[in-house]
């Protein structure tokens, strides 16, 4: 029971922080959610598909319990799912040119965004050392880190090559 409410207040201190650091953002004006009608459009596309991909990922992973048996925790299957939605959403407005608004300055949010990777895969790496990650064959809650990093680390290739690409284009 100790280690449940450790766990706990670990997510309710990993989220403060996060709501913290984007509610500094905001205010530093760093990030600022100002998009023209085009990309709203686009968004709302990626929110649709966003949204198919979690329900079909929630579908296959309770599939698979049931046919499996218990392969990780709860959380950690419903983590995977919403990990796949994002990497879907986020793909889907980097191609349309919607994942960051008219006001933002990409290499700010880049430089953001591979902190973000690299301590959720640090934090990750530590847990796999530790044996924290899978008990008795069973994934737990220890990977949480290791798939936000990896979700984060996704969009963040997209992102790139889709710059590389942009750029190739617009140079012919």
């Amino acid at each position: 029971m100790g280690y449940n409410f450790g766990m706990l207040a670990a997510v309710l201190a990993g989220a403060l922080v996060g709501v913290g650091i984007v509610a500094l953002l905001f205010r530093l004006k760093i990030m600022d959610l100002t998009f023209d009608e085009r990309q709203e459009r686009a968004r709302g596309q990626a929110y649709k598909y966003g949204f198919w991909t979690l329900m079909t990922c929630l579908l296959l992973y309770g599939f698979s319990d049931m046919v499996l048996g218990r392969w990780c925790d709860v959380i950690t299957g419903v983590m995977l799912c919403a990990a796949a939605a994002l990497i879907v959403f986020g793909s889907v407005c980097i191609v349309k040119d919607a994942y960051l608004s008219l006001k933002e300055k990409p290499w700010t949010i880049m430089t953001l965004l591979i902190v973000v990777a690299l301590l959720n895969l640090a934090i990750g790496a530590m847990h796999w050392k530790s044996g924290r990650m899978v008990r008795d064959g069973v994934l737990t809650f220890g990977a949480a880190n290791l798939i936000c990093g990896l979700m984060v680390l996704v969009i963040m290739v997209v992102y790139a090559v889709n710059y590389l690409l942009v750029k190739r284009e617009d140079g012919e």
